[in-house]
């Protein structure tokens, strides 16, 4: 991140400890400062408490992984906003204060450097003025706390959802204000003596945004280079798929005139290595594809039943030669038609039910089916995939769904692939607006436990199945 710190980060030079209050607009450009800021702060050596809600703290995380390296990750602390505020409008910066103890514990005794973000929350039934009175209440409090720990606390307002008098009185509060492009002393700060108060430095403003500026440069640049890779691979991978069909075509071409055993053996050799050749080049395009943000999910009526039973009768082969054990287990509140996209659902499938098999020599392979949620709009379900095969190593479990990774990546190694399934996998995934792991399995018996969610509209005929 250095070279390319925005707004925030400039923050540390001129504030030593204390709150520092941001009234944002532009949930986009919130996202983008807090990674930066979290980003920056971590690559300084501090550890960073971010208090927020699940899914902006995903996005966030999701961000960060291709910024920092894996070992920085544990500098980051998670507290659901929600939690960590206590009751609803009702901020008792003694809870408060207990749960960032709690939260802190492992580390503080390190005599660490702590930064944090929050999103303060001002939800629940109460009127303007009590959400007012608590807010107030709260930094009070907490603000002699984080001078107290010599931290740099941001603590992020949504500006659109509060009135103008509550965002006057946080200013007053604060010596410093954030907004979504610039931060600055706040002009209404009333607790220093009247010749402290200053109002934003031009200059300082000017640099600020010299930087933001910068950065908006170097991420169109890196959009653009994206682009063009995407654009490269995709001509790549046509030019490459078309004369390799040609020469495949060929092979079987060859293979039915009159050949002799060795002749036959090169031929088998030529098909065998082109079809694995073949299934490399449309994995990295299809990879390519889902990264790039032009895999779209296609909305069509299917049977998630028919979808498992046709994905393990292509696997029937291999499943008799082993002959491994099949255990399908469908919960009945199953609709028995759903909206989403069969294929992409398919190749999940075939991708999760493959590698059971491909790493089960004897045993079984399971699939089992039930629903999370479902109502008059959408059906959430939970699919889990079990087998009783070679397992994964525990050291190799975070890395499972990173592309190109293989657990036996090696010279010895003994199946074929190109590492990209599970990383399409996870991407597919998500475009259901699903969530894709490995579960912890019986401790006593060996294999694999992969489970993912996916949600699908519900179809209009099928809804007296709920």
């Amino acid at each position: 991140m250095s070279g390319q710190a925005i707004t925030i980060n400039s923050l540390t030079s001129v504030n030593d400890g204390g709150h520092i209050i941001y009234l944002f607009e532009d949930s986009a450009r919130y996202i983008d400062n807090a990674v930066s800021y979290i980003a920056t702060a971590i690559e300084h050596g501090h550890h960073i408490l971010l208090i927020e809600q699940p899914d902006t703290y995903q996005a966030i995380s999701n961000m960060l992984e291709g910024m920092i390296s894996p070992d920085q990750l544990h500098y980051l602390h998670y507290a659901d906003n929600i939690d960590y505020y206590g009751c609803r409008g009702d901020f008792d910066f003694r809870h408060i204060l207990a749960h960032f103890e709690e939260i802190t514990a492992s580390f503080r005794q390190e005599e660490v450097s702590i930064r944090t973000w929050a999103n303060v929350m001002t939800w629940g039934d109460h009127d303007e003025s009590k959400i007012r009175g608590n807010l107030m209440t709260y930094e009070r409090h907490t603000s002699c706390v984080v001078r107290d720990f010599g931290m740099v606390s941001i603590c992020a307002y949504n500006a659109v959802a509060i009135s103008a008098s509550l965002q006057t009185n946080l200013m007053r509060e604060h010596e410093y204000v954030m907004t979504d492009q610039e931060f600055f002393k706040s002009p209404l700060y009333r607790y220093p003596t009247p010749e402290d108060v200053i109002f934003p430095s031009l200059s300082v403003q000017r640099q600020l945004l010299n930087e933001q500026k910068q950065l908006l440069i170097e991420k169109e640049a890196i959009e653009l280079a994206n682009q063009a890779k995407n654009e490269f691979i995709a001509m790549m991978n046509h030019e490459i798929r078309t004369p390799l069909n040609g020469v495949l075509a060929m092979a079987e071409l060859m293979a039915a005139t009159g050949l002799d055993s060795q002749q036959e053996d090169y031929i088998t050799t030529i098909k065998k290595s082109g079809s694995s050749l073949l299934r490399i080049v449309n994995d990295i395009l299809d990879y390519s594809k889902l990264e790039s943000g032009f895999g779209q999910l296609l909305k069509e009526a299917f049977s998630v039943r028919e979808a498992i039973a046709e994905t393990l009768n292509l696997l029937m082969p291999s499943i008799l030669s082993k002959n491994l054990q099949v255990y399908t287990i469908i919960d009945p509140e199953v609709p028995e038609i759903l909206i989403g996209d069969d294929g992409r659902f398919r190749q999940v499938l075939l991708n999760l039910l493959g590698n059971a098999v491909k790493f089960t020599e004897e045993g079984s392979v399971s699939v089992l089916v039930k629903v999370l949620r479902a109502d008059s709009a959408a059906t959430r379900l939970q699919i889990t995939v079990k087998d009783t095969g070679i397992g994964i190593p525990p050291e190799k479990r975070s890395q499972l769904f990173l592309p190109f990774y293989r657990v036996d990546n090696g010279i010895t190694r003994k199946t074929e692939g190109t590492g990209l399934g599970l990383a399409i996998c996870k991407r597919i995934v998500e475009l259901m607006n699903g969530e894709i792991a490995l579960g912890s399995g019986d401790a006593a018996v060996q294999g694999t436990v992969v489970l993912f969610t996916a949600e699908f509209a519900a179809y209009p005929e099928a809804l007296h199945y709920y």
